[in-house]
């Protein structure tokens, strides 16, 4: 394929990127920042399953808990959903059934449907930290009334919910054992702070998955271990799959990915490279490491993993087996501070959208600054 070809297939992965254009839910009724931060909230639900319970869920009063609802004691699984998505929308539709039929645990598929309503991509960045807090209420009740113990707790968060993943840590009283970001969103976390987005200090061991990286998820890594599948940008076989919207069906790849790795015989193995920019250049050694991608993960791990996939299921290809090219790699001396993306750097293509500072902004100024941006940066790459 030639790179014209590369070019044009990923322009059109991510010109179908139209969900986050911050026009468009802000003449939008149904658009709403949610005015009280109070927990319990109306508008973020909690439903536990289990083997017992899954096509019967028990909904949880976070501040009424049942303790025999949690009995036997059992690993529990939170799982966030995205932009636009409810409980049974990914990550759950795909991890959920794999976790309960191949794992003895509880899962609980958080419910903020309301609160990320399309076209309401704006409000629905405002919204999370009230779905944060929400979450580490729960949380917080479960571990002081010793319900659930600390290190069975693992919250898996897709797109927006990678980024509410990282904001309820803010408001834990202990810091979890792990966290999973699939794929977490990029549109307005930019240039934010890390109180505002997933990053490896918001738990023991995170782990990041990115499948989207010119399109909805961020490309700089956020965890203490990052995996790029098909160098995270463009998914095998999602021009196929999705022709008009190929970066869904890329960004959706990350929740279907850590599926199956929770039953794969194969594996995702991912091999280790420096960086991304050292991987674009064919420059990483196939001699590096290798290392386990998506549910059975070692905590123990550090750094950035490449790896491909299958371009339908089964996606995993198991460990990789390439000719040494340690002579070649020798021939390239790049200078270090060559080797990392620079924090302010992300690719995104076909949408200019104004990033939130981490302090608060009103709705009506924000709503100000968005117009009179789009008015004079129309055409304007992405910063």
């Amino acid at each position: 394929m030639t790179s014209n070809t590369n070019s044009s297939c990923l322009i059109s992965a991510t010109v179908g990127f139209s969900y986050a254009n911050p026009l468009v839910g802000l003449v939008d009724s149904a658009c709403f920042v949610v005015k009280s931060d109070e927990c319990p909230n109306q508008n973020v639900t909690f439903w536990l399953y289990s083997n017992a319970t899954r096509d019967a869920p028990v909904l949880l009063n976070p501040l009424d808990l049942n303790p025999w609802d949690f009995q036997p004691p059992r690993p529990l699984k939170i799982l966030l959903h995205g932009y636009t998505g409810y409980r049974d929308f990914a990550p759950n539709d795909y991890i959920r059934p794999a976790l309960l039929d191949n794992e003895d645990v509880y899962v609980i598929s958080i419910d903020y449907a309301p609160l990320v309503r399309a076209p309401c991509y704006i409000q629905a960045v405002q919204n999370l930290p009230v779905v944060a807090k929400c979450l580490a209420q729960l949380i917080n009740e479960l571990l002081s009334r010793g319900i659930v113990q600390h290190d069975a707790i693992h919250i898996i968060g897709f797109s927006l919910g990678g980024q509410v993943a990282g904001q309820t840590a803010n408001y834990l009283k202990r810091k979890l054992k792990r966290i999973t970001g699939l794929d977490p969103a990029k549109p307005l976390f930019i240039l934010g702070s890390d109180q505002r987005r997933l990053d490896a200090g918001d738990a023991e061991f995170v782990d990041v998955i990115h499948t989207d990286t010119l399109g909805r998820g961020m490309l700089r890594s956020m965890g203490h271990v990052d995996f790029y599948p098909n160098f995270g940008a463009l998914q095998p076989g999602c021009l196929e799959e999705l022709p008009n919207d190929p970066g869904s069906c890329n960004h959706e790849r990350a929740p279907r990915f850590y599926a199956e790795s929770i039953k794969s015989k194969l594996g995702f193995w991912g091999r280790q490279c420096s960086s991304w920019l050292i991987y674009l250049f064919g420059l990483c050694s196939t001699r590096a490491p290798q290392a386990l991608m998506g549910y059975h993960v070692s905590s123990e791990l550090l750094g950035v993993y490449f790896l491909k996939t299958h371009s339908k299921s089964p996606y995993a290809l198991g460990k990789q087996d390439e000719e040494d090219n340690t002579k070649y790699v020798a021939k390239f001396h790049l200078n270090s501070r060559h080797r990392e993306i620079e924090d302010d750097y992300e690719p995104q293509w076909g949408e200019t959208i104004p990033e939130l500072q981490s302090n608060d902004v009103e709705v009506n100024e924000l709503e100000r600054q968005l117009i009179y941006e789009e008015q004079e940066k129309l055409d304007e790459p992405l910063a």
